[in-house]
């Protein structure tokens, strides 16, 4: 069973990511620190391979590796713009759909297909995030649909989940075409530089960084009247570390993992960050629905039970 505990590294190192983002997003460009971070990552990972020795890779390698790049620029772009306008234990729940997704694309891709049981567990995770979005104003048993509707983040965040559920597969494939460390460094290695490159040269993230300066020259009382920065070089840096070392232990964890068992039985562990990430918001974000949320993070983790006993 391995391959669950590695699975499990994942989801703690993932919702610690998330979290990190969700808590300074008001105060540090998520591009900016997802850039550092992930490229911090691709090297560490890249300092592994080496260390195990460089693979050789196969004909579908380096096609893997773009597609996968490509789809998570896009989704992770549409995680910041769901965190920075939604709760986090709202929007984050939709990604638990991203293994129910997989059953389906998983078997055209890598034609991998779960058991019934695997299934049946797979289908209870993705009701956990039903019972998330049930509040004490829903009257019908509808209501929570038509709240996701509602909520912009959660509909960005399902949009994640399709994109994530091609991608993973992806991920596997430029795995079997190299090893569980070299591909998943270049994956994150591109991630990172291009993240880094959006930040520096978008007109729109210059244009908000230098949107509280005057246009003249700021005299004292102006200086004294301009937002505090909140972070020093330090803090900035020991963030960024810190990202980049969950970013590569979520990476290596996970790819070892595939090496072990099929993609939809490992996403749908993985997706048990979700449970720190409800907590955390509830918890430390006072986002409110604390007993309805722990039942629905209940029903995920008795999901994940089925898949390790009987799939």
């Amino acid at each position: 069973m391995l391959w669950i505990l590695l699975a499990l590294l994942g989801a703690v190192t993932n919702a610690a990511y998330f979290i990190i983002v969700k808590k300074y997003i008001t105060a540090i460009d998520p591009g900016i620190l997802t850039g550092i971070g992930f490229t911090l990552g691709g090297c560490l990972l890249f300092a592994v391979s080496a260390l195990r020795g460089f693979p050789v890779t196969g004909p579908e390698f380096f096609p893997a590796v773009a597609i996968t790049v490509i789809l998570n620029i896009l989704g992770l772009s549409l995680i910041f713009r769901a965190l920075s306008s939604s709760d986090l234990s709202l929007s984050v729940p939709m990604l638990s759909f991203t293994p129910a997704i997989l059953i389906g694309t998983s078997y055209v891709i890598l034609h991998e297909a779960p058991s019934l049981f695997g299934i049946f567990g797979i289908c209870i995770i993705v009701s956990g995030s039903y019972v998330l979005n049930i509040s004490e104003g829903h009257e019908h048993f509808l209501d929570p649909v038509w709240s996701m509707m509602r909520n912009r983040g959660s509909w960005f965040m399902l949009i994640v989940a399709f994109l994530f559920a091609i991608s993973i597969n992806f991920d596997k494939i430029a795995m079997l075409n190299s090893d569980p460390f070299f591909g998943m460094a270049l994956t994150v290695l591109c991630i990172g530089i291009t993240f880094l490159f959006i930040s520096v040269y978008s007109p729109a993230v210059r244009t908000k960084r230098y949107a509280d300066l005057p246009e003249h020259p700021p005299t004292e009382t102006e200086i004294q009247g301009l937002p505090t920065r909140a972070f020093n070089v330090m803090q900035f840096a020991g963030l960024s570390l810190l990202i980049g070392l969950f970013i590569a232990i979520e990476g290596a964890s996970v790819n070892v993992a595939y090496t072990l068992q099929i993609v939809p039985y490992v996403i749908a562990i993985k997706r048990l960050s979700i449970i720190f990430m409800v907590l955390y918001g509830t918890i430390v974000f006072s986002e409110g629905n604390l007993g309805k949320r722990v039942l629905g993070a209940t029903i995920m983790v008795a999901g994940a039970i089925i898949i390790l006993l009987f799939a």
